[in-house]
C-alpha cells in the first residue's frame, strides 16, 4: 500500500473517533491527577522533553511508520525489529490483527526511511529476538519461532517452540525475550497470567517467574520465580540479570533458583522468598523496560548506568548497581529523561548501533490495564513513537552487517566500545560455532585485557557449546571470582562434566567469594556426580552473614528432604553447619518440610530435635521454634496416630529433661505447650498459668490455649472465658482464645458463652455467633436462647444461619424456619431493590470518613482489608470491587451476583462434629487449610474431615443494612467511595459517587460524555428523539435514556467485548420504560440474537427489568454487544438503561 493512501486512511480513521477521543479527553485515567488532554505530534513531543545538558532527543519514527510499538529489538544489520498491537487488551487467543515490522534508515541520516511487514495475523506479540535464524516473538499462549526462508524480509515458516502461557491478564503476557549471557533465550511473565506448560515431559505451572528456552535444543525451564508484573531484562557485565518490576519494589536481581517476593497470590510451601536490591523509590511505580548501558558515546557518568522506563512518571528513570555478598545493592541517580506528556509511554530502551539510547514509547492516554479494560474504545490505536537520546555530535550509525564479518573481525568487536555491537558479535558467534574461534577465545578469556571485554568472549564460548574440559578447569581455578563462579555455572548448564571438573566444583563450595559459593548451591542438584545434599550443607557452613546465599541453599534443599531427611540428619554431625548466622532459621523449616513430606521420619524429626536442644545458646531459638511447629501439627492431627506414637518414644525423654529444668530455660515454654498438646498433666497446669499470666506475651498465651484445647481438656474453660471477658488484654488475644474454645465438644462451652454474650465486647460478638454455630449441641442452645428473646435473630448474618443448615439436624430446620423463614440455597434476586434504597439513602445523606474507620474495623475489617486495616479473608478492597460507586453497592449489597472462584467458601464438616466455613488456603493430601473470618488459619488434618463443599454463595453475609444504623452506613461509605485514606489530601471520589444530575443532550459528539456515567465502556451509536439523557431518579435509580430514531429503527447502545476463554462470562441489563408506553428489547452479539422482548410495566418489578443474559458460548471470542431500544407503536418509546455490565465469575 502506498504511504499517502495509508495516510489517507489513518486520518479518516480518526475523524471518525473524534467524538469518542474527545470524551477520554475529559477523563481523569488512573494514577493521572487530571485529564491527559490531546496528544502532541513527535516532534511537538521532543521540544518538551528535558535531558541532561548536551544532549538532545531526536525522531526515529513515529506514527504511521509504528503504530501500538510493545517491543523491539535490533538484528546484526542493525535494522529495527518492532512488533505492533491492535487486539490489546483482547483476552481471547488466536488470530489477530498485530503485526511484526522490521525499520531502516538506508540513507543513515538518522530517521527510518523504510519499513517492512514481515509478519501479521499476531495476536498482542509482547516480545521479539532475533537469532539463531529467524525471529522469536512471545504470541501467547505461544512462543514462536518464525523464519524468512526465501531472503524477501517476509515470514513464510512459523514453528511453535513453547505453548501454554496464560491471556488470564494480557499486561503481563510473556515479555522482554533477551538473549542471555549463556546463550539462553530469557523471558518474563506476571504474576496474574496464570501460565501451564507442558513441555519436554514436564509441566510448569507458574505466573509470575522468569523463564529461559534452549534456542538449540528447544527445551524450556523456569529460571527463577516471583515479583509482580515484570517487564524489561538487562544483564551487566559480569551477565547478572537484572528487572524492572511495577507496583512493589522496581529493581531485582534475579538468580536461578531463587523465589522472590510476590506482589500477590500465594507461596509454594516451604518458600524462602527474596527481595529486592533498592531502599529507594522513584515516581509512581509503574516500570516498564530496563537496559543496562555501557557506551561509550555517552560520558562516563552516564555509562554502566540501569535505565527504566516509568510509564506513571513520564521519565526515564535511572539506577546503578554495586555487589553487596552474592547480590547488589541499587542506589538512585537524577532521571535521564523527563517527557512533561502524560501520553508518554515508554515500554523499550535499548543501545542502537551508534550507541545512543534508544526509546520505544506506546504513546496514549491509559496508562492502565483498568482503564484499557474499562473502554477498550478509548485507547488511541493510531500512534506509536521510537525516540534517539543522542549525545553531541554523536556519529550516525553506518551501514553494517556482522552476519558477513569474519569469525577474526567478529573476535575483535569484543572489545568494541558500544555494548549492543559487543552483544551482537556473541551471538553471531554462538550460532556460527567456528572450530577456528575457540582457540582464539580462550586466549582472551584468560588474557589481560579489559575484564568486561574478556567476559564476553567467555561468553561467546558458553554459549556456543560445552566448553573444553582443560580450558573449564583453568576457569575453575582462575584467581577473579567472576570466572571461578561461570565455570560453575557452565558445568550446571552442561550437566556432566569430567571427574577432575566435579570434584573442583565441589571444592568451591568453600571458596572465599559468595558469588562462587552461590553457583555452587545452584549447580549441585544439576551436576551428575556431585552429591547435592552435602554441596548445600557445605554452602551454607561457609554462607557467613549473606542471606541471599542460605535462602538459594534451601530453595534446592528442601525438595530433597522429601525422601531423603534420614540423610540429610547424618551429615548433619559431619558438616559444621552451626558456623553460618541462618542455621537456626533453617532448622525449623527442616522439621516443617520434613513432617510435611508423606513419609515423614520420626527419627529424623528426633534427631534434628535433639541435636538442636542440646547446642550451643544461639540455637535455643531455633529450638522453641521447632518446638511450636510439632506442637502445631500434633493440634491439627496431621501428627497422629503410628507417626506421633513413633515421634512421641523419641523425644519425651528430651522433653521431660527440659520440664524437670530450670523454668528460665527459653525452650521450658515451649516443651510445656507440646507436652500439654500430647495430654501431660503436669504440663496443662503450667499452660493454664501461662494463659491466666497477663505478663506473657500474646503469643505465648494464644499457644498455651491451643495447646490445652487440642488435648480436649476442658478445664480451661472458667480461665478462657476470664480472658475473652476482660478489658485488660488485647483484641486479638481475646479472639483467638475465644476461637480456640471450638476444639471443646464440652456443651458447657456454649452454656458459659451464651450467659456472658451480652457483656461481650461488640467486635467479638459476631465471633461468639461464628462459634457457636460450629457444633449440634451449641447450635441448639443458641437458638433456644433466640426463642427466648435474650438475643436477636438479627446478630446472625446469612452465612451463619446457612451454617445451622449445614448440620443437617431437622430440628434445628425447624428452628431457623420459625425465626428466618426459608432459606435462599442462591443469590436472592430482590436485592436490586436493596440497591436501589441505598443509593437513595447515601446520596441524600451525608457521612463522616474518619468515623467510617471504627465501622469499617467492626463490620467489614474481619474479613477484608482497607489501606492496609483489616484481616485479609476476602479481597483487599484497597484496589478491589471500588472501580465506581455503582460497582461498590453491587459488591456490599448483592455480594453473591458474581463470585471469583477463589473467593467460594468452602463448609468442612469435621468427624468430631463441627462445621467450619472459610476460604481455601491450602489443599493437599494432609490438610485443609480455612481462612476463617477474624483471620483465623483453621487447619483440619485430611483423616478429620467428613466432608468438604464448595458455597454457591459468597462468604460475605447480605442484609448489612440490617445490622448497622443508618447513619454508620453513611458514616461507612463515606469511608469506601474515596479512593484514598481520609486523611489523605489528594483523596478523591470513586466515579459516580456524586449523584447525577438530568441532563439531555442532542448533540451526538457529547453523548459518551453521558454514557460513561451510567453504562463506562458502552457507546450510543444513535439515538432519536432528544438524543441521550441522563436521568437522576427513574424508578429509584440513575438512568441513560435513549429513544428510536423512527419507526423502523432502533436506538443502539454499544460496545466491544472479548470474552474470557475459560470462565463463565454473563452480561446484566437493567432496562426500564416510560410510564406513559412501552419499548422493544433487542440484545445482540455480532448481529446473533440473544434476547428480545418487551419492557413495560407488566415485564418489570418496582419500574425496573432484570436480565442475565449469558455470554460464555462466545468464550475466546472478541465479540460486538448491541443493546437495541426498539419501537414497538410509537408512543413513549423512551428506553432507559440503569446497568450494562459484564461479569467474569
Amino acid at each position: 500500500m502506498k504511504r499517502s493512501l495509508l495516510v489517507a486512511l489513518i486520518l479518516l480513521a480518526l475523524a471518525t473517533f473524534s467524538s469518542r477521543t474527545s470524551l477520554a479527553e475529559d477523563f481523569i485515567p488512573r494514577r493521572q491527577k487530571m485529564p491527559p488532554g490531546p496528544p502532541v505530534s513527535a516532534e511537538e513531543a521532543i521540544k518538551r522533553m528535558v535531558v541532561p545538558a548536551g544532549f538532545t532527543v531526536e525522531v526515529v519514527a513515529a506514527e504511521p511508520d509504528i503504530v501500538n510499538p510493545v517491543a523491539m529489538t535490533f538484528d546484526e544489520q542493525g535494522r529495527i525489529w518492532v512488533t505492533e498491537s491492535f487486539e490489546y487488551p483482547r483476552l481471547s487467543a488466536g488470530p489477530g490483527r498485530d503485526r511484526v515490522k522490521v525499520l531502516e534508515d538506508t540513507d543513515h541520516d538518522g530517521k527510518v526511511d523504510k519499513v517492512t511487514i514481515f509478519a501479521e495475523g499476531l495476536n498482542i506479540p509482547s516480545g521479539i529476538a532475533v537469532g539463531h535464524g529467524g525471529v522469536w516473538v512471545a504470541n501467547s499462549p505461544d512462543i514462536l519461532f518464525l523464519q524468512d526462508t526465501d531472503g524477501d524480509l517476509k515470514a513464510d515458516k512459523q514453528e511453535v517452540i513453547v505453548t501454554g502461557f496464560g491471556r488470564t491478564d494480557t499486561h503481563e503476557l510473556p515479555n522482554s525475550l533477551t538473549w542471555g549471557p549463556d546463550g539462553f533465550l530469557y523471558g518474563l511473565n506476571g504474576v496474574f497470567n496464570f501460565s501451564s506448560v507442558a513441555h519436554g515431559g514436564k509441566k510448569h505451572d507458574f505466573t509470575c517467574a522468569m523463564f529461559r528456552i534452549d534456542p538449540r535444543k528447544r527445551t524450556f525451564e523456569l529460571f527463577c520465580e516471583g515479583t509482580s508484573n515484570p517487564w524489561g531484562i538487562a544483564f551487566n557485565h559480569q551477565g547478572e540479570a537484572f528487572i524492572s518490576a511495577c507496583v512493589i519494589d522496581h529493581l531485582w536481581h534475579l538468580t536461578e533458583t531463587g523465589y522472590y517476593h510476590r506482589q500477590g497470590g500465594p507461596y509454594p510451601p516451604h518458600t524462602w522468598k527474596l527481595e529486592s536490591i533498592v531502599k529507594h523509590k522513584h515516581q509512581e511505580a509503574a516500570y516498564c523496560g530496563i537496559h543496562y548501558f555501557d557506551s561509550d558515546a555517552y560520558p562516563a557518568e552516564y555509562r554502566d548506568k540501569l535505565y527504566m522506563g516509568n510509564i506513571h512518571g513520564g521519565c526515564i528513570n535511572t539506577d546503578s548497581v554495586a555487589p553487596k555478598g552474592s547480590t547488589y545493592f541499587g542506589t538512585g541517580h537524577p532521571d535521564f529523561l523527563t517527557a512533561n506528556d502524560p501520553w508518554f509511554m515508554p515500554v523499550v530502551q535499548k543501545t542502537g548501533p551508534d550507541g545512543s539510547l534508544y526509546v520505544l514509547d506506546w504513546y496514549d492516554r491509559y496508562h492502565c490495564y483498568q482503564d484499557a479494560n474499562r473502554d477498550p474504545a478509548g485507547i488511541d490505536r493510531l500512534k506509536g513513537r521510537l525516540y534517539r537520546i543522542r549525545y553531541e555530535g554523536t556519529p550516525r550509525a553506518g551501514a553494517m552487517n556482522f552476519a558477513k564479518l569474519s569469525t577474526p573481525d567478529l573476535i575483535a568487536q569484543l572489545e568494541a566500545g558500544n555494548d549492543m555491537l559487543r552483544s551482537t558479535a556473541v551471538r553471531i558467534l554462538a550460532e556460527r560455532r567456528d572450530p577456528a574461534a575457540v582457540e582464539p577465545l580462550e586466549a582472551m578469556v584468560l588474557s589481560d585485557r579489559g575484564q568486561k571485554f574478556r567476559l564476553q568472549a567467555l561468553f561467546a564460548l558458553i554459549s556456543s557449546g560445552p566448553l573444553r574440559s582443560e580450558f573449564h578447569a583453568k576457569l575453575l581455578s582462575s584467581d577473579e571470582p567472576v570466572l571461578r563462579s561461570w565455570g560453575v555455572r557452565a558445568a550446571g548448564n552442561q550437566g556432566e562434566i569430567d571427574a577432575a571438573l566435579v570434584a573442583r566444583v565441589k571444592e568451591l563450595a568453600v571458596d572465599a567469594d559468595p558469588t562462587v559459593k552461590l553457583q555452587v548451591a545452584i549447580a549441585a542438584k544439576k551436576i551428575k556426580g556431585l552429591e547435592p545434599q552435602a554441596t548445600l550443607l557445605t554452602v551454607l557452613s561457609e554462607s557467613g552473614d549473606d542471606p541471599q546465599l542460605a535462602q538459594i541453599v534451601w530453595q534446592n534443599l528442601h525438595p530433597l528432604l522429601e525422601t531423603e531427611s534420614e540423610h540429610f540428619v547424618a551429615l548433619l554431625s559431619t558438616i559444621p553447619v552451626s558456623k553460618s548466622p541462618a542455621w537456626p532459621q533453617m532448622l525449623p523449616r527442616s522439621i516443617d518440610r520434613i513432617l510435611s513430606s508423606r513419609s515423614a521420619s520420626p527419627t529424623a524429626v528426633a534427631a534434628i530435635f535433639a541435636l538442636v536442644a542440646s547446642g550451643p545458646q544461639q540455637n535455643l531459638d531455633a529450638a522453641s521454634a521447632c518446638l511450636a511447629i510439632l506442637s502445631e501439627r500434633v493440634q491439627s492431627r496431621e501428627l497422629s496416630g503410628e507417626a506421633l506414637a513413633a515421634l512421641k518414644t523419641r523425644i519425651d525423654a528430651p522433653i521431660e529433661g527440659i520440664l524437670a529444668g530450670d523454668k528460665a530455660n527459653r525452650l521450658y515454654t515451649g516443651a510445656t505447650l507440646l507436652a500439654a498438646t500430647l495430654g501431660n498433666e503436669k504440663a496443662l497446669a503450667a499452660a493454664r498459668e501461662i494463659l491466666k499470666d497477663a505478663g506473657q506475651t500474646d503469643a505465648h498465651r494464644l499457644q498455651a490455649i491451643a495447646a490445652i484445647t487440642s488435648s480436649g481438656n476442658s478445664s480451661v474453660l472458667v480461665d478462657a472465658l476470664a480472658v475473652v471477658t476482660s478489658e485488660k488484654g488485647s483484641l486479638n488475644l481475646r479472639s483467638g482464645v475465644l476461637a480456640s474454645l471450638g476444639r471443646l465438644e464440652d456443651p458447657a462451652v456454649a452454656a458459659q458463652l451464651v450467659a456472658v454474650y451480652a457483656k461481650l465486647d461488640p467486635e467479638l460478638r459476631p465471633r461468639t455467633i461464628e462459634l457457636l454455630t460450629q457444633r449440634l449441641s451449641w447450635s441448639k442452645l443458641l437458638l433456644a436462647e433466640i426463642s427466648a428473646g435474650k438475643i436477636s435473630p438479627s446478630s446472625l448474618n446469612a452465612s451463619q444461619v446457612r451454617k445451622l443448615l449445614a448440620i443437617g439436624d431437622m430440628s434445628i430446620a425447624a428452628e431457623v424456619a420459625k425465626h428466618w423463614g426459608s432459606v435462599r440455597a442462591d443469590r436472592d434476586p430482590d436485592r436490586e431493590k436493596v440497591i436501589a434504597e441505598m443509593r437513595t439513602l447515601l446520596r441524600s445523606g451525608k457521612g463522616n470518613p474518619v468515623e467510617g474507620q471504627a465501622v469499617f474495623s467492626r463490620v467489614c475489617g474481619q474479613c477484608h482489608k482497607l489501606h492496609g486495616a483489616g484481616q485479609e479473608v476476602g479481597p483487599d478492597i484497597t484496589s478491589n470491587g471500588r472501580g465506581s460507586f455503582e460497582q461498590l453497592l453491587s459488591n456490599v449489597f448483592d455480594p453473591s451476583l458474581v463470585i471469583g472462584a477463589s473467593y467460594q467458601a468452602r463448609v468442612v464438616l469435621t468427624a468430631d462434629g463441627r462445621v467450619l466455613t472459610g476460604l481455601l488456603v491450602e489443599d493437599n493430601e494432609q490438610r485443609i487449610v480455612l481462612k476463617m473470618q477474624g483471620g483465623k488459619l483453621e487447619t483440619i488434618a485430611r483423616d478429620d474431615i467428613d466432608d468438604v463443599k464448595v458455597s454457591p454463595l459468597s462468604l460475605m453475609p447480605e442484609k448489612l443494612e440490617t445490622t448497622i444504623k443508618p447513619q454508620e452506613m453513611l458514616d461507612l461509605f463515606a469511608l469506601l467511595t474515596l479512593d484514598r485514606p481520609p486523611s489523605d489530601p489528594e483523596a478523591r471520589l470513586i466515579p459516580g459517587t456524586v449523584a447525577i444530575q438530568d441532563r439531555e443532550e442532542p448533540s451526538p459528539a457529547k453523548w459518551n460524555e453521558l454514557t460513561t456515567q451510567i453504562v463506562p465502556g458502552w457507546n450510543v451509536v444513535r439515538s432519536g428523539e432528544g438524543g441521550v439523557a441522563l436521568i437522576g431518579d427513574h424508578f429509584g435509580r440513575s438512568a441513560l435514556r435513549l429513544h428510536p430514531t423512527d419507526r423502523n429503527a432502533g436506538a443502539i447502545l454499544s460496545r466491544k467485548v472479548t470474552i474470557a476463554p475459560d470462565k463463565k462470562t454473563r452480561l446484566l441489563l437493567n432496562v426500564s420504560y416510560d410510564p406513559r408506553g412501552d419499548w422493544h428489547l433487542r440484545v445482540k452479539a455480532s448481529e446473533k440474537l440473544l434476547h428480545e422482548g418487551p419492557v413495560s410495566e407488566k415485564t418489570a418489578s418496582g419500574g425496573w427489568q432484570e436480565l442475565s443474559i449469558d455470554l460464555t458460548p462466545f468464550a475466546g471470542k472478541t465479540i460486538d454487544l448491541q443493546v437495541l431500544n426498539d419501537p414497538s407503536g410509537w408512543a413513549y418509546e423512551f428506553g432507559f438503561i440503569g446497568r450494562a455490565e459484564i461479569v467474569v465469575e
